[in-house]
């Protein structure tokens, strides 16, 4: 009986390191994304990247949902997606399409943004913000979030920093 319980205790610790080793992994960073406006003032994501092809798609949520990944069918909280062009070069704008839309859910005021592949080849960090950090905002420059000492604040860029930023990626 002691043989079956230990083969048993091997196999699930195993298991759990397993899962561990592959929750662990995650693309790496190859691009970054802001957020800024067209000359109507419509809301824009913004991209800049070091790889050899663009990202395939940004991801657009509610923040602060516990659902992080967006449906896509139709636009309906907590997000939607974007693809961006095969053909995109680097520094690239994808018109927010949509977004706003005409009613948000009361509790829907900060979102998140991130740009990925399709294989999970390579990602960007989430950009973070509220429809009250656009307003007012000068068309050509973008809202990025600045990593640095674990703080995640919003800083204005010029297209000229960001590109350079998502060139710095590799």
């Amino acid at each position: 009986m002691r043989v079956p319980l230990r083969r048993t205790a091997a196999v699930s610790a195993a298991a759990l390191l397993a899962s561990a080793g592959l929750t662990a992994c995650s693309p790496e960073i190859g691009a970054v994304i802001g957020v800024g406006v067209d000359e109507s003032g419509q809301p824009v994501a913004m991209l800049a990247w070091c790889t050899p092809r663009p990202p395939d798609v940004l991801l657009l949520f509610d923040a602060d949902s516990d659902d992080h990944h967006p449906r896509h069918t139709e636009w309906d909280w907590p997000g939607r997606q974007y693809r961006v062009p095969d053909d995109a070069e680097s520094p690239a704008t994808v018109p927010l399409t949509g977004f706003p839309p005409a009613r948000l859910p009361d509790q829907v005021v900060n979102f998140a943004m991130y740009a990925a592949t399709d294989d999970s080849s390579f990602s960007s960090r989430h950009v973070r913000f509220r429809l009250d950090d656009l307003t007012g905002r000068e068309p050509g420059s973008v809202l990025a979030t600045d990593y640095q000492d674990d703080a995640e604040p919003l800083r204005e860029l010029t297209l000229d920093e960001f590109t350079r930023r998502g060139a710095e990626q590799c």
